[in-house]
């Protein structure tokens, strides 16, 4: 496969700290995209302006401006994505990916990435290991899911992959990239974070201003709407237990899960999909705690 085509969405609200970085970060790719949409979800700062200055020096780079009257949440982020998906799915290109404001990348992250493709045709999804910067330290907290889940803010789709699973699915809360990953598994495709590519994440989970309480309520709730098994996710909880906020933070995430299931809050997933995921789910476990396949449920 020769010179194939990759195309970026990203879905932008109120990042004027850091949308002059992102595209800084595009610009250097040793392979650009054939096409870039940055898509302004209604911001109230600099964003627009920041990045319409910039759309001279780089002719594949598009921006366009879609009202905003709600505040800043993960469905409008999904709508936007999908907004800039459909000005370019009738351009030709081999893959499409999403790539979020408060990313950087290396110059040659979307060269790895495609190359990946080219050597593995049932790769449906794929993207580097996202490694999260705090100002006092760097966590990768999404060890040991490479072959399960590529974070959404760097997620980059093959074509056919993308369009089969219909898009992303708006969901409260977040976790639509972890719906298109089992969706993507679903119909037969693999996935792959792969360590030797990272990418930097400079605005990590937790520091948008949400206390404690309330972001481990909402991230335990999240879970549950995606059809996490308990018990698996009582492992999850017990794995980070040892990371910051140490202890209180994984009960308050565990809180927000036990919630969401005595209110049986309705999930945006389907009962097949949910029986999948967990099915992967007690694999993994069984394959962590060693217990024959077979043993329990």
């Amino acid at each position: 496969m020769v010179n194939q085509k990759y195309v970026l969405v990203s879905a932008c609200r109120n990042e004027d700290a850091y949308i002059d970085g992102l595209i800084d970060c595009v610009a250097m790719q040793q392979r650009r995209p054939a096409c870039w949409i940055i898509v302004d979800d209604g911001s109230t700062d600099g964003t627009y302006a920041r990045a319409a200055l910039r759309l001279q020096a780089l002719p594949f780079l598009k921006l366009v401006k879609v009202s905003g009257s709600h505040s800043r949440n993960f469905t409008s982020q999904v709508y936007a994505a999908q907004y800039g998906y459909e000005m370019v799915k009738g351009e030709p290109f081999d893959f499409i990916g999403f790539l979020d404001a408060d990313i950087r990348l290396a110059s040659d992250y979307y060269e790895k990435v495609i190359q990946a493709f080219e050597n593995d045709p049932q790769l449906g999804i794929a993207g580097g290991v996202v490694i999260d910067q705090y100002h006092d330290r760097r966590a990768g907290s999404r060890r040991g899911s490479e072959n399960y889940h590529v974070a959404g803010g760097v997620q980059l789709f093959r074509k056919e992959c993308f369009e089969q699973i219909g898009g992303y699915t708006p969901i409260d809360g977040g976790g639509q990239d972890t719906i298109a990953d089992v969706m993507a598994m679903m119909h037969g495709w693999r996935i792959c974070s792969f360590p030797e590519i990272m990418a930097e994440h400079l605005r990590p989970d937790g520091t948008a201003g949400d206390n404690m309480l309330a972001h481990g309520m909402k991230w335990g709730r999240k879970f549950h709407l995606l059809g996490y098994h308990p018990l698996y996710y009582l492992g999850q909880c017990i794995r980070r237990l040892g990371w910051r906020p140490y202890v209180v933070g994984s009960l308050c995430q565990l809180m927000g899960f036990m919630v969401a299931a005595m209110r049986h809050e309705r999930r945006p997933v389907s009962p097949e999909f949910v029986c999948f995921l967990r099915k992967i789910q007690m694999q993994r476990l069984r394959s962590t705690l060693r217990v024959p396949a077979g043993t329990g449920r």
